[in-house]
């Protein structure tokens, strides 16, 4: 059969023309591959078009719309939180991030303020410090209000806590009471000193630790000092501070200076 091919030529010609089909497959292939990348895609997907994602924080929810539209870009609310000072329904954060280059149509993600902002349990801070409770309160997003001191022998300590007038008791606090975030806790604070006041004790002439007993009996603070060559019995208080007459108050929480004799 060969011999047939190659005696009229048959053979080489069939050759030629396979491979001229091979290349020509193989061109019409690679034209459609390119049209299908380089000219379809980009018309039916605007492959290759981006747009620059304007910063939309601080913008109102109500405005997106129109502003998104005229950029060829669209949105969705995915969150809500709460930012003191900042209008409601103001977009807070957005991805992507203000300045990403996007392809167009795309979805913009948005946290907008809340209206109202969210409940937060009010720690408990009687009988905490002063410092400790402007901690406490500042970690769960509370301000501290009104600092109002009143006589109690417990300085610098909350004593009573209240919100727009209305005093929390411990209970209400050890329960739970739940507050909004961000609202003004006034504290009162002890001052160190009792509410009412007393007869100032007399101890001179007394032996020190006899005077020391009556003063932290009667809830007075006690300083001693010790003083040599005042002629008096070594240990005996020789003079203190308020000095006693008749009629001399104190209140509790005071303190009184003694000064003993020393041998």
């Amino acid at each position: 059969m060969w011999e047939f091919l190659d005696k009229f030529g048959l053979r080489e010609n069939s050759r030629k023309a396979l491979i001229m089909n091979l290349l020509l497959i193989s061109f019409a292939g690679f034209l459609l591959v390119s049209l299908f990348f380089y000219v379809y895609l980009p018309v039916t997907t605007n492959h290759g078009d981006t747009i620059t994602v304007p910063d939309l924080t601080g913008m109102k929810v109500g405005e997106l719309e129109a502003f998104l539209n005229e950029k060829d870009l669209r949105f969705v609310v995915d969150d809500s939180s709460y930012k003191e000072g900042v209008p409601p329904q103001t977009v807070l954060s957005q991805d992507p991030l203000p300045f990403s280059k996007v392809k167009i149509n795309r979805r913009i993600h948005i946290t907008v303020n809340s209206s109202t902002p969210p409940l937060e349990r009010v720690p408990e801070i009687i009988d905490s410090s002063i410092k400790q409770a402007i901690q406490m309160l500042e970690g769960v997003g509370f301000k501290i209000g009104q600092t109002k001191f009143v006589p109690d022998v417990a300085a610098n300590a909350i004593i009573r806590v209240s919100h727009k007038g209305k005093f929390l008791s411990r209970d209400e606090i050890r329960n739970g009471i739940m507050l909004p975030k961000g609202s003004l806790i006034d504290v009162e604070v002890g001052d160190g000193m009792g509410q009412d006041a007393f007869d100032l004790p007399n101890v001179v002439g007394k032996n020190a630790e006899e005077a020391e007993i009556t003063l932290k009996g009667s809830g007075l603070g006690v300083s001693i000092q010790y003083e040599s060559g005042s002629g008096q019995t070594a240990g005996s208080v020789i003079r203190q501070k308020p000095a006693y007459y008749a009629g001399k108050t104190i209140k509790i929480g005071e303190v009184v200076e003694i000064w003993v004799a020393k041998d």
